[in-house]
């Protein structure tokens, strides 16, 4: 029984050990490089682009409770700089989804 709850919380630790939070957008910034960004924020949940600007798309999770609330922001760069960053909106999670 001892075991098992050792694994679990063990478990418990790694999943949340590979979670982004949320708050961690609040240190992204107009300006910074998408080097700068990645070693903010980590990698990408995915990388889409149009013939204008490069997006970095991350599910973030809002806040650690027993069910997980994971919201979608995106980070917008152009010429390889962040020119905005927030929540994503229903058009850019379409365009994530092509």
């Amino acid at each position: 029984m001892r075991k098992m709850h050792i694994s679990l919380i063990l478990c418990a630790l790694f999943f949340v050990g590979c979670t982004t939070f949320a708050s961690k957008i609040n240190a992204v910034r107009i300006g910074m490089s998408k080097a700068e960004v990645l070693a903010v924020m980590g990698p990408p949940s995915s990388i889409t682009a149009d013939t204008t600007a490069e997006y970095l798309n991350y599910s973030l999770l809002e806040k650690y409770t027993a069910i997980a609330h994971y919201t979608p922001y995106e980070i917008k760069l152009v010429n390889g700089k962040v020119v905005s960053y927030g929540r994503a909106s229903a058009a850019t999670t379409e365009r994530a989804e092509r």
